[in-house]
């Protein structure tokens, strides 16, 4: 099938191919079938934008099989989130100066005790602050993911205005039941006490509008 022009040499034209990465995690062999095209003329391979979105959902879809390992793009986007090299994430969480290079190729998978730190720093933008505190290792791009939850939190907020002004009134019937003997024969049979409150309302969630509208 036909997909058109070679970029590389511009004569040829790209034909669909497939290529199998092996990944083997619990020593679990998984194999992952990648759509790739390669040229009829010049045999250069590449990957078009369409293919690469395919295999991107492919190699999601191997997690079923890595039960608490990470992948290694999990690990990969990790270390990018945070601008950190493989070396600087090495020392993070205290390991050799080519360990991430082998987790992120999944040539080696890491041991329980680094997955879990590996797995809180990832839910945990805390954990991983403190660890690289601890290491002193610089987060080149901290500011960044801090401005990023902040707009997170500001995108939630309740946006909907009500008047604070607004009055509700509510009506309270508190019911006493008492005899005749207990108030001295004045009445007979029950005794019944009505009493009206009135309650303001306060909406919280007004005031947040506000502060969001205030700050944007």
């Amino acid at each position: 099938m036909g997909l058109g022009l070679c970029p590389v040499c511009r004569k040829g034209h790209l034909e669909a191919a497939e290529r199998v990465r092996v990944f083997e995690p619990h020593g679990k062999r998984v194999e992952v079938k990648l759509q790739t095209s390669v040229c009829n003329a010049c045999g250069e391979t590449t990957t078009k934008a369409s293919q690469h979105r395919e295999n991107l959902r492919v190699l999601a879809e191997r997690k079923v099989h890595y039960g608490d390992l990470l992948m290694g793009e999990e690990i990969l986007a990790l270390r990018k989130r945070y601008g950190l090299t493989q070396q600087q994430a090495s020392k993070v969480f205290g390991k050799g100066k080519i360990a991430f290079s082998r987790y992120e190729s999944e040539t080696t998978y890491p041991d329980e005790s680094t997955t879990l730190l590996l797995t809180m720093a990832i839910e945990r933008p805390e954990v991983m602050k403190a660890l690289a505190d601890k290491a002193g290792v610089e987060l080149s791009l901290w500011k960044e993911r801090c401005e990023d939850e902040q707009r997170v939190k500001l995108r939630s907020l309740p946006t909907t205005r009500m008047d604070t002004r607004r009055r509700d009134r509510t009506r309270v019937s508190v019911h006493i039941p008492g005899r005749s003997a207990d108030l001295s024969g004045m009445w007979s049979g029950r005794v019944h006490l009505t009493e009206h409150l009135s309650m303001t309302a306060c909406n919280d969630a007004a005031s947040s509008a506000e502060l969001m509208e205030a700050i944007a």
